[in-house]
């Protein structure tokens, strides 16, 4: 996947190169060319299915960047409202099953969300240890942190149908 990005965003310079003027819609229409050929490219040699995975990603960044929306409306809520609303709470999170690459994804994503931070992570019982703001219901924070794995899991590091 990533040979197959790199090849893409290279062949879209060499395009942009070539016109011998620099504009976002030179690169972009660059880029959907090389898409193309890297995509022809990845079917022809057995590489791999290179749009797919691109596809995949691109909803799962959608989703990461919606929670990341709400997160910070509720925190930027919390700062100019009177009162302290919060529920902090420190969580265990067991991730066995999960790769070292899939674990530290995981807890970028959560530390990258306003309101929670990967606090620390047990590498013997495979536990993450997040500090989530609103954590008054164990449950639900537990079940967003569950989405959010299963959603990073299926759409970044499973292979595509």
């Amino acid at each position: 996947m990533i040979t197959s990005f790199m090849l893409n965003v290279f062949l879209a310079v060499v395009y942009v190169a070539l016109l011998g003027r620099v504009t976002f819609l030179d690169f972009a229409i660059g880029f959907l060319i090389s898409f193309v050929v890297v995509t022809i490219i990845n079917r022809v040699t057995g590489g791999g299915k290179y749009f797919g995975r691109l596809v995949a990603i691109t909803k799962f960044v959608g989703y990461f960047v919606v929670i990341l929306v709400k997160a910070n409306l509720q925190v930027a809520w919390e700062v100019i409202t009177p009162g302290f609303n919060f529920t902090p709470r420190i969580l265990r999170y067991p991730v066995h099953g999960l790769t070292d690459a899939e674990v530290t994804a995981l807890a970028s994503a959560i530390t990258l969300t306003p309101g929670t931070l990967s606090a620390d992570f047990d590498e013997h019982t495979r536990t993450l240890y997040i500090h989530c703001m609103y954590g008054q219901d164990r449950d639900a924070a537990l079940a967003e942190l569950d989405a959010l794995r299963d959603r990073l899991i299926e759409e970044v590091f499973d292979d595509p149908a």
